[in-house]
């Protein structure tokens, strides 16, 4: 393993996130690519496919292979990753078999969920694969001392799913996961705005207004401004909207985050719990940065809450360093061929 660099994997709903195990980040891109159906060619992946989102002819399509955290069409993830692997092979001058890789998986990920990611990495001609769970790279990449038998209550909102673990002495206690998230709330905005004004706006759209949203709108509001197409004449149009009145749908969104939060309060061991007064709860994903969620989630359970210095990327900080550490790690494992 000495002299082998290895790479830390975080593929989620939506983004994939690479780091090398010198922490530094070489991929960071939406989990998405633009399909030519006539040619059966990919033709952008990341951020140029997602800017061609309802932007382009029949034939190209914009597509999501994972929902939820789940790999939903196995044939274009395998795609997507092969287009990353040569990005990243470009900056660091390796392909993927030539690396240790650690990827990170949600808590209680199924067999098929798990064969699904390493079929596709073996078939690139990996040779040394480990997986993580995801919770516990997270706990790493936000720089808890995940190695002391000591509370360490992570909560990991992403677009497709929200996680809460309880990390101590290397290992997970106990964990909750729902599988929606941010890219649900995306999709309720977008509902409403048509449903309400017959405005017809995308999903991009709908995800810059969600930024806009405060967790506690109920009193006060701000005008939002949002563009689309209307329903009725089939023109662009902009309209401005009451930002309480997505109220509704965030207030489904933090109740997804508490629920989950909650389970794992409840199922913790008592001996914790005092621990867990004290340290209270680390949240990270890009849900942790919604405005107002700490001061919400801090009213509901009394604890304090913390938000891990790049939310966004702590799951795959927390992967790439796992090798440094893989003796004091419980769930971490070495993964190989079918």
């Amino acid at each position: 393993m000495m002299g082998k660099p290895t790479i830390g994997i975080d593929i989620g709903t939506a983004n994939i996130s690479i780091y090398s195990d010198t922490e530094q980040m070489i991929f960071h891109e939406p989990t998405v690519l633009a399909y030519d159906t006539k040619k059966n060619k990919v033709l952008e992946i990341g951020h140029e496919a997602k800017d061609l989102a309802e932007k382009t002819p029949g034939s190209i399509a914009v597509i999501s292979p994972l929902q939820g955290g789940i790999i939903v069409d196995f044939d274009m993830t395998l795609r997507l990753i092969k287009k990353v692997e040569s990005r990243v092979s470009a900056t660091t001058g390796k392909r993927f078999k030539q690396m240790n890789l650690v990827v990170s998986l949600l808590p209680g990920a199924t067999n098929i969920e798990r064969q699904a990611i390493g079929d596709i990495l073996f078939s690139l001609g990996v040779r040394s694969l480990y997986f993580i769970e995801g919770s516990l790279a997270a706990t790493i990449g936000a720089g808890l001392p995940f190695e002391k038998p000591m509370a360490n209550v992570v909560v990991d909102i992403g677009a497709g799913k929200i996680t809460t673990s309880l990390v101590s002495y290397g290992g997970i206690v106990t964990s909750a996961t729902v599988r929606k998230a941010g890219n649900e709330l995306d999709r309720e905005i977008a509902q409403l705005v048509r449903n309400k004004y017959n405005v017809l706006i995308g999903l991009e759209s709908a995800e810059k207004v969600k930024w806009q949203l405060r967790c506690d709108m109920h009193n006060d509001s701000e005008m939002i401004e949002i563009e689309g197409r209307d329903l009725v004449t089939g023109f662009p149009i902009t309209i401005e909207v009451a930002s309480s009145e997505f109220q509704a749908g965030v207030d489904e969104f933090l109740n997804r985050v508490l629920s989950v939060v909650q389970t794992t309060l409840e199922n913790s061991p008592p001996e914790l719990s005092g621990n867990i007064r004290a340290s209270g709860l680390t949240l990270t994903g890009g849900g942790a940065l919604l405005t107002g969620l700490s001061e919400w989630l801090n009213s509901k359970v009394s604890v304090p809450i913390h938000v891990s210095k790049a939310p966004f990327e702590a799951v795959a900080l927390g992967t790439s360093m796992a090798m440094q550490h893989i003796d004091r790690l419980i769930n971490i494992e070495k993964v190989t061929p079918r």
